[in-house]
């Protein structure tokens, strides 16, 4: 009676490890599982960090307005009779900083920043002057003569364009002045008109 007692003991030991050694193996086969999914990430990882960045990541990024700042509709402007009239080989300058940009009017010019894939795309190029950081987009403005003046249409950019602080509406034309501040996006600029006969 003892010995079949002790067999069935010693057979429910036996079932015992053999329990306890599967349960073990599981175990350590989780965190084998577990390191596997996270080599697999991280060769992902290593994958995605050697393809080239998005196109969306060269976009015009969305800057943030000063607290309280609120922009003031561009009003309407008459031409006064002395107004003088613009014609081919008149010059508009740009005055960014201390730098001087003199480019000659012409039926549209276009404002914004060159990409090397198709570098005629604009006439005034700002991105020599940090255009990029001040939120110009890549086709930000179009200025266009006609009858004599010139005007300044926002091609829909990102971070919109302002004559002497008024805020301009999208894809509407607002006649220049010859002093005006123009800002495309946070890049200022001042402008003057010069004829063919100025130096």
């Amino acid at each position: 009676m003892v010995a079949k007692s002790l067999v069935l003991l010693h057979n429910c030991i036996d079932e015992l490890k053999c329990a306890t050694g599967e349960d073990s193996v599981s175990e350590e086969k989780q965190p084998n599982q577990q390191s596997g999914s996270a080599e697999t990430s991280q060769s992902e990882a290593v994958e995605s960090a050697g393809k080239p960045l998005s196109t969306k990541a060269k976009e015009t990024e969305m800057l943030t307005l000063p607290e309280g700042f609120e922009p003031k509709p561009m009003p309407e402007r008459t031409p006064s009779p002395n107004t003088a009239r613009l014609s081919v080989g008149w010059r508009i300058i740009f005055r960014i900083g201390d730098q001087k940009i003199p480019l000659e009017i012409g039926d549209t010019l276009v404002v914004g920043r060159g990409i090397e894939e198709s570098p005629g795309d604009v006439d005034l190029d700002l991105t020599p002057h940090g255009a990029y950081h001040f939120g110009v987009s890549r086709r930000h403005a179009i200025m266009t003569l006609k009858d004599g003046y010139l005007y300044l249409e926002d091609l829909g950019s990102t971070n919109g364009t302002r004559i002497n602080g008024f805020q301009l509406t999208a894809n509407q034309k607002y006649r220049l002045r010859d002093g005006d501040e123009v800002e495309f996006a946070r890049l200022r600029t001042n402008i003057r008109f010069r004829n063919p006969d100025m130096p």
